[in-house]
């Protein structure tokens, strides 16, 4: 009796230590540590400097002439300026959230703990 005891009570704490991390992340506040303007102006960059790309490849491959070319590039040189100078403007309005401990290291917004030194943010 005594011997099933205990392995139930080993079967148990094995259970609690394997299971216990899963149920305990599912109860953490979780934040996001970029903010959604930063990722849709990155995605907008990103998206204009490809387009320029491709219609470079556009124009040596010979699917577009050198005036339509100039035209299409204008005009995505000036959507990609656009599209930097608001990604730009959107990082540096996130990083001035960013949280600075006093061991002098920046931790990117919504964390609990320093990156720096482990010890525990506000």
């Amino acid at each position: 009796m005594t011997l099933v005891g205990a392995a139930v009570l080993l079967a148990a704490l094995a259970a609690t230590w394997v299971i216990g991390p899963i149920i305990a992340r599912r109860l953490a506040l979780l934040g996001d540590p970029i903010p959604g303007g930063v990722l849709d102006a990155e995605a907008r960059k990103r998206v204009a400097l490809a387009s320029l790309k491709e219609i470079e490849y556009d124009r040596i491959g010979g699917k577009l002439d050198d005036a339509d070319y100039q035209l299409l590039r204008a005009r995505l040189e000036q959507e990609a300026l656009l599209a930097l100078r608001v990604a730009e403007g959107a990082q540096r309005e996130a990083d001035t959230f960013e949280i600075t401990h006093s061991c002098g290291f920046v931790n990117p917004p919504g964390s609990r703990f320093c990156s720096g030194c482990g010890k525990r943010l506000g």
